[in-house]
């Protein structure tokens, strides 16, 4: 099923459904012809149309799509849900985007024939995200075909049902908690005498490279050993971190960000 989808939806035009959408149109850029985007503001609809070369749609209109992304916010799938259902046909791939949102749950609003529920992150923008995904009553060649259509926008991982709600802590929430540990790196470096601006660049390269680094499957802590050397500067400030029990913080925040995730 090469040619499968040949017409997308994208339900909810905020963040993460923008970021959607655009990195299905880089992948493909005749993508965004046959690209439906919907939103209750019509501000937002023509930002996406903006960033993605696709065109504003309707509820009616999604009928014609062979897979709708729902990406709303969990407060608004319920209504969301009601609206597409009409839409829905007997080929429609259903794809959630909606933290928090179990596949019985959203069968019970919809009758979607078959659903992927995924939890991405902003980083799909640019090609360099990660999709946690599991699907039910999808035949393989779609499956396989909806993989592929994701794999463009970053690492996609299939993972039974019950996990997806703690992959949130680490999908969705994870770059938030790398932005914060950024910013004390970026604070840091300016404490000790770099400009702001300057600052920021060594920072984005330090997390770029570290991440190159990681790449490959090497163990965190062997990376964080082979830097170590002895009495030297990142012993000196690793010391600092584990009096302050940094590491047990950044794992107490992942339990925490899945245990609200299961409250949605």
């Amino acid at each position: 099923m090469s040619n499968w989808p040949t017409r997308i939806g994208v339900v909810g035009c905020g963040a993460m459904g923008r970021a959607m959408a655009v990195g299905l149109v880089q992948a493909d850029a005749a993508r965004a012809s046959h690209l439906t985007l919907v939103d209750a503001v019509p501000a937002a609809v023509q930002l996406a149309v903006t960033e993605t070369g696709g065109h504003a749609g309707t509820v009616e209109g999604l009928a014609a799509c062979d897979l709708i992304v729902l990406a709303v916010k969990p407060k608004d799938a319920e209504a969301a849900l009601g609206q597409i259902g009409a839409a829905l046909t007997n080929q429609t791939v259903l794809l959630s985007v909606i933290a928090g949102w179990q596949i019985d749950r959203i069968r019970s609003f919809a009758a979607a024939p078959g659903i992927a529920r995924t939890m991405p992150n902003l980083a799909v923008r640019h090609g360099a995200g990660l999709i946690a995904m599991a699907t039910r009553d999808i035949d393989e060649p779609r499956r396989d075909a909806l993989t592929a259509l994701l794999t463009p926008l970053g690492a996609v991982i299939d993972m039974p049902e019950h996990l997806i709600g703690p992959a949130t802590a680490l999908v969705g929430s994870g770059p938030g908690f790398v932005a914060l540990f950024a910013e004390g790196l970026e604070d840091g470096a300016v404490a000790v005498g770099f400009p702001r601006d300057q600052a920021r660049t060594m920072v984005q390269a330090v997390l770029a490279g570290s991440a190159a680094l990681l790449a490959d499957g090497t163990d965190p802590a062997d990376l964080r050993q082979r830097v170590s050397s002895p009495a030297g500067t990142t012993i000196e400030g690793i010391g600092v971190l584990e009096r302050g029990s940094v590491r047990a913080h950044v794992a107490d925040a992942v339990r925490a960000a899945a245990r609200r995730a299961g409250e949605l």
